[in-house]
């Protein structure tokens, strides 16, 4: 993490990040003599050899215009720059202190994860908002089994929005819908699977984007 009382930090990780990215701009020149002229992480000659090197691949307006601005010794830098310097193992190593990596996410424990709330997210069944969790699961099912018992039974159910009657025939459609949707959010999470052991999902977000089903029994095209 920066220090709140230090501005050397964010201009050093600024500085190399754009030098990772094969930048050369102005001001990548003048934090670069700036952090050797203040001899920070001391590492000078570095700070100096890398602004001669950006220095000397600017534009001719920019390039005098920092010139207009060194001493003998740094300008002559910049008329002999040859190869770009290679960072300070010393160096690195301190930067890699202020933002450590994150730890790796679990893309598999992640689309366990998306697969339930999906799953137990509920969906919607003729106008009529159906519960998906694990206890409305089971409940349904329970319902679904009486009424193949009890054919003429009329069930009351709870949705959402309150208690509702249902016949045999519509207890059954709901126990249907809803294990086709439990059933297509797993094939949903079998297939995100395969795309990770694959390599062709690598970010959690690529996970999120993935055709989770939303409402309805049908599985996510593959």
């Amino acid at each position: 993490m920066y220090r709140i009382d230090s501005m050397y930090e964010p201009m050093v990780e600024a500085l190399l990040a754009a030098r990772s990215e094969n930048k050369a701009d102005r001001w990548m020149a003048c934090v670069a003599f700036w952090l050797g002229r203040q001899q920070m992480y001391n590492v000078a000659d570095f700070w100096l050899s890398l602004a001669a090197k950006i220095t000397s691949g600017l534009d001719a307006a920019d390039k005098d215009a920092i010139l207009d601005q060194l001493n003998s010794k740094e300008a002559a830098l910049v008329a002999s720059a040859a190869d770009w310097p290679e960072t300070p193992a010393s160096l690195l190593a301190i930067v890699a202190g202020w933002s450590p990596e994150p730890p790796p996410v679990d893309l598999y424990a992640y689309a366990a994860t998306k697969r339930y709330a999906v799953e137990t997210g509920g969906i919607v069944l003729g106008g009529m908002r159906v519960m998906t969790d694990r206890s409305s699961q089971s409940l349904i099912t329970g319902a679904d089994n009486y009424v193949q018992a009890n054919p003429d039974a009329l069930v009351k159910f709870k949705t959402a929005a309150g208690f509702v009657e249902l016949s045999a025939a519509q207890t059954t459609a709901i126990a249907n819908a809803v294990g086709e949707h439990v059933q297509a959010s797993f094939a949903a999470e079998s297939e995100v699977n395969a795309r990770i052991a694959a390599g062709t999902i690598t970010k959690a977000n690529e996970i999120d984007a993935f055709a989770w089903p939303s409402n309805s029994a049908a599985a996510p095209a593959a």
